[in-house]
C-alpha cells in the first residue's frame, strides 16, 4: 500500500515539473507567410519566420551555413525534419503555435538528413508548426533558457512552418 501511494506522489511530481516547465518556455510564433511551395518549407535568408524572443531564450547570430527544411506531414507523436545543416552540434526543435516546445532532436555538426524529432505531445491534424535550430550550451542537454536560439542578422529565426495533416 506505501509502495502505491508512493509511486503515485512519484508520477504525480513529475507530471507538474513537466507541466511547471512547458509553461515557463512559453513564447509566441507570429504568423508567418505561405511557404515556398505548398507542402515545403525551407529556412532561406529571405524566409520571414520571426519569432518573440523572450528573455529567457538567448539567442546567437548564424554564420549563414545553417538550414532546415521540412514538410507537411501527417499529425503524430514524431515530426520527421526533411534536412538539417549545422556548423556545430546542436539541437532542432518543434514547436507550436503557442511556442510550446513540444520535443527536441540533437544533431552533430554537418548536413543531416531525414532527421526524426520524437515529442512529448502529438501534433493535431490542421495545426501549424515550427521548426527551429538551437546552438548547445555545452552540456549536451536540450534546455529552452540556456540552449540558444540561431538568429539571422535580420532578427529571422533559422526556422521552418510545416502543417500536421
Amino acid at each position: 500500500m506505501n509502495q502505491a501511494i508512493a509511486a503515485a506522489v512519484v508520477v504525480f511530481l513529475i507530471a507538474a515539473a513537466w507541466y511547471v516547465g512547458l509553461m515557463h518556455g512559453r513564447t509566441e510564433i507570429e504568423n508567418t507567410p505561405t511557404p515556398p511551395s505548398e507542402n515545403q518549407s525551407t529556412s532561406t535568408p529571405s524566409a520571414t519566420n520571426t519569432t518573440n524572443n523572450s528573455q529567457t531564450t538567448p539567442s546567437v547570430a548564424a554564420t549563414g551555413n545553417e538550414s532546415v527544411t521540412v514538410v507537411d506531414q501527417p499529425a503524430g507523436s514524431s515530426v520527421l525534419v526533411a534536412s538539417v545543416s549545422v556548423p556545430q552540434m546542436g539541437w532542432v526543435a518543434v514547436r507550436d503555435n503557442n511556442g510550446h516546445v513540444l520535443g527536441a532532436a540533437r544533431v552533430e555538426a554537418g548536413t543531416h538528413a531525414s532527421v526524426v524529432v520524437p515529442l512529448l505531445r502529438v501534433t493535431e491534424s490542421g495545426g501549424r508548426y515550427q521548426v527551429l535550430l538551437y546552438t548547445d550550451d555545452g552540456d549536451r542537454e536540450y534546455d529552452l533558457h540556456k540552449d540558444s536560439l540561431l538568429m539571422r542578422a535580420d532578427a529571422s529565426v533559422v526556422g521552418a512552418m510545416f502543417s500536421a495533416q
